[in-house]
C-alpha cells in the first residue's frame, strides 16, 4: 500500500544531467512509492550560458515548467522553440532535444517524466 511521504528538497544533491553543463536533483523515481505512471520528478538548473545537451527519453513523455529564466529549446527534426519565465513545455517521448539558457539569466526548471506506452 502506499502511503504519504515527504522529502526535502534541500537535503537532495545535484547532480550533472544530459552531458553539457547543468545540473539536476532527482526529487522522485520509481525507487519511491509513486504513481506507476511516473518515470520521474526533477528540478533542473542552467547557469548562464549553459546547456542540457542533446539527449531523448524512451517511451518518456517530458512535460517541464520554467520557475527562472530564458533560452531555447532546439530539436533535432523541428523548429526551435523559445522559453521564459511562467512556461510549461511538452516535449512527446523519443524526440532528441537539447535546452539552452541565454547568456544572460540563470535557468530553473521543475520536469515530470511520464510513460507514454
Amino acid at each position: 500500500m502506499k502511503r504519504p511521504f515527504k522529502k526535502s528538497l534541500n537535503q537532495i544533491p545535484q547532480e550533472e544531467a544530459h552531458g553539457g553543463t547543468g545540473s539536476r536533483q532527482l526529487l522522485l523515481s520509481k525507487s519511491d512509492p509513486i504513481s506507476i505512471f511516473m518515470e520521474a520528478m526533477t528540478k533542473g538548473y542552467l547557469k548562464a550560458g549553459a546547456k542540457f545537451d542533446w539527449h531523448f527519453h524512451d517511451k518518456i513523455d517530458e512535460f517541464f515548467l520554467v520557475i527562472k529564466g530564458v533560452g531555447i529549446i532546439e530539436f533535432k527534426d523541428d523548429k526551435p522553440m523559445k522559453y521564459q519565465e511562467g512556461d510549461l513545455i511538452y516535449i512527446p517521448s523519443n524526440i532528441e532535444h537539447r535546452i539552452i539558457a541565454s547568456e544572460r539569466d540563470d535557468n530553473e526548471f521543475y520536469f515530470i517524466r511520464l510513460q507514454s506506452e
